[in-house]
């Protein structure tokens, strides 16, 4: 199954964890690698529906 996001936000008050993120995983990705604070986690629970956007959806 493919998850894809269309311009996805997400703000904790006026802090910006994702901005405008268009992003498509395909079957098979098996890991998201980033820094430190780069939104990793805050991009898996948004598209797992365990947090929802400010703005854009999955």
């Amino acid at each position: 199954m493919k998850i894809e996001s269309i311009k996805l936000s997400k703000w904790y008050g006026q802090v910006i964890g994702e901005n405008n993120l268009n992003c498509s995983v395909e079957p098979g990705i098996t890991g998201l690698l980033g820094p430190n604070g780069a939104g990793k986690t805050t991009l898996i629970r948004l598209m797992t529906g365990q947090l929802r956007p400010s703005k854009g959806s999955v």
